[in-house]
């Protein structure tokens, strides 16, 4: 009898059973304002979200508001006149007994109590500012080190409580869309260290309305576009090169429209920075389109350089950083010097946007200070900031005119990650996310790689994250916490005009195309099975098969689908990349740690799963039916 993968559900998928569920046991129900049905947590990723739902004889409009500890802390929302109410409920604290009030068109009013319990989440160590001034925003930080089980992605209230979360192993930046929902990174994987499937369009109950899903997956950063497509940052391929491609996605199907490669506008080996490597060579972390110019920007950590260059053709505008390394030839598209006082270039930066006064801001990480490794700063005297370049780019010339955290000195220092935002002129945030000490020590070590590094040791690591609100020059919020490192910080507000929850199964959209067939091939079989020692691990999912194992580096490894008819053959590679920059740990990874997926587009029938490891055939036990 042959031993049938079972295809795993995706989370869209068993999303729409748990709102089915819901949904079945309120409509054959007698549920009202004084008796409503509470569903906890009903997308499975949100454990401070809930929905309320009943009936009222007429159609009325409904006012919720969620209680806070105290009166600043509560959220409220109007919802549209219904009879029938399912209220998404945002905003519970954990290890507490909330208190719902419901309140119709007439006045009416019930309360609902929902207890949550305690979560293993990483606290405020303190969180400075006032109610006025932050008002019922959420600042969310999303995890970096989701390997610690406490660091997840989650958000703060102006007293610094938790407010919202999201269990998922998920990372990389939240933005919130111009319908309200959330811009977040798919939670499967497409290739090791961090890459992802993709993107999901999701709301902050944590339901997933749309997964796009792009052949070379997605890291980093996102924005929507005004025509409501997605620029994103993504990879063409793996095996020669990472994070120098930029891909625009058409918002109703998923598919790529227009894309850019910068080994097409950019020398690879020109200008490198301090943790430059041949593989990762750009390792791009920001895109930001900018209207009035037409152009695209992104931000190179690998070069020390932000680039900006022609959304209709590609060609390069200019190169913003220390021209250091770049040969005479490339001279012509750096900016000169002309500030009068502080000035510093911008070292291993991140989150690079255009002001609407075409102004450059950049959290400038700083790491080592020198594209020299004999000029390079040691990390207990270094430091991270935001600054804001003003940039001429008829006469090229550049002028330093804001910065925060260089008088911080290195207890804001982060090597990676981190972010900033522009709220208005004046008025910034600046999230230093990767600050990290050993024994005691700031390091330049990514605290994402040095939990693998120290994996016996993490009692001596400490790993933190620092959010600063600046307005005309005065700290208006400081949040701190410890615990991990937060890639970046966002101030988003829970409730909105917008707020609606959309019943019904979200999308997939796009997709990975047909992975590409190897010549057909006989190996000599063995019996046994596949060893031990190779760590298979198949699951079927919806749209692909995913296959992780061990091999070293190298072999020739051949992954068989035999049909009765016909059988398919796929090359996985086995060529270790060097990595000098792994911004996310999304698992424990050694290099001979391999990921490989076929997908299921184009492929139909009923198949033994074989794999043939240098000349050797292995049958895995294993069938699938696709």
């Amino acid at each position: 009898m042959k031993n049938y993968l079972e295809t795993e559900k995706h989370l869209i998928t068993l999303q729409f059973e748990s709102e089915q569920k819901y949904l079945s046991e309120f409509r054959s129900g007698n549920y009202t304002l004084e008796n409503p049905l509470v569903v906890e947590n009903p997308y499975l990723i949100n454990p401070l979200a809930a929905v309320i739902c009943f009936n009222t004889d007429k159609e009325t409009t409904v006012k919720i508001t969620v209680k806070g500890k105290a009166v600043e802390g509560d959220f409220t929302h109007t919802f549209p006149a219904a009879k029938e109410h399912i209220l998404p409920i945002y905003g519970l604290y954990d290890n507490y007994e909330n208190t719902v009030v419901i309140t119709l068109g007439n006045g009416k009013t019930s309360e609902v109590t929902i207890k949550v319990d305690e979560l293993n989440v990483n606290r405020a160590l303190y969180c400075h500012t006032t109610a006025e001034y932050f008002g019922k925003d959420l600042m969310v930080i999303s995890t970096t080190t989701p390997l610690i089980d406490s660091c997840r992605t989650v958000g703060f209230d102006y007293a610094g409580d938790i407010r919202w979360m999201i269990t998922n192993m998920q990372s990389w930046d939240i933005k919130k869309l111009a319908n309200g929902r959330l811009l977040y990174t798919s939670y499967r994987t497409i290739q090791k260290p961090y890459y992802c499937v993709g993107l999901m369009e999701m709301d902050f109950s944590g339901k997933i309305y749309k997964e796009y899903r792009l052949p070379g997956g997605f890291h980093h950063d996102a924005i929507e576009l005004e025509n409501g497509n997605i620029l994103a940052a993504s990879d063409k391929d793996f095996n020669e090169s990472v994070e120098d491609y930029v891909v625009e996605l058409d918002r109703k199907t998923g598919k790529i429209v227009k894309s850019w490669s910068l080994l097409d506008i950019l020398p690879r080996e020109k200008g490198n920075a301090g943790d430059w490597n041949y593989h990762d060579w750009f390792h791009n972390n920001a895109v930001w389109y900018d209207k009035p110019t037409n152009s695209i920007t992104m931000s190179g950590r690998h070069k020390d350089a932000i680039i900006n260059f022609n959304y209709d053709t590609g060609k390069l505008n200019w190169i913003l950083g220390d021209p250091e390394g770049w040969g005479e030839e490339w001279q012509k598209y750096f900016f000169k010097n002309v500030t009068k006082g502080d000035f510093d270039w911008q070292y291993e930066q991140h989150a690079a946007m255009i002001l609407p006064n075409g102004n450059v801001f950049v959290f400038d990480n700083g790491t080592y200070r020198s594209k020299n490794e004999a000029n390079r700063i040691d990390p207990e005297k270094n430091f991270s900031r935001g600054v804001i370049y003003k940039i001429d780019t008829e006469k090229m010339e550049i002028e330093q005119v804001w910065q925060y955290g260089k008088e911080r000195g290195a207890e804001f220092y982060s090597p990676y990650i981190s972010n900033v935002d522009y709220y208005g002129e004046g008025h910034y945030m600046v999230h230093s996310g990767g600050i990290a000490t050993y024994r005691g020590k700031h390091t330049d070590g990514l605290g994402a790689m040095l939990l693998n590094k120290y994996k016996g040791e993490h009692i001596h690591l400490t790993l933190s994250a620092t959010t600063v609100e600046i307005q005309n020059d005065e700290i208006k919020y400081e949040l701190r916490v410890e615990g991990g490192n937060y890639y970046r910080a966002r101030r988003l507000a829970l409730y909105e005009e917008r707020t609606n929850l959309e019943l019904g199964k979200g999308e997939f959209l796009g997709g990975f195309g047909v992975t590409p067939e190897f010549m057909k091939i006989k190996f000599k079989d063995v019996e046994g099975g596949v060893p031990a020692k190779h760590n298979l691990s198949l699951v079927l999912e919806e749209d692909r098969l995913a296959l992780r194992a061990t091999f070293r580096e190298g072999s020739e490894v051949i992954l068989e689908f035999k049909g009765e008819n016909e059988s398919k053959f796929y090359s996985i590679p086995t060529v270790v990349h060097d990595v000098t920059a792994a911004c996310v740990s999304f698992e424990e990874q050694n290099d001979n740690d391999f990921q490989f997926y076929v997908s299921r587009e184009g492929i139909s029938g009923d198949f033994d799963v074989y794999l043939n490891i240098d000349n050797k055939r292995y049958n895995t036990g294993y069938s699938i039916k696709l």
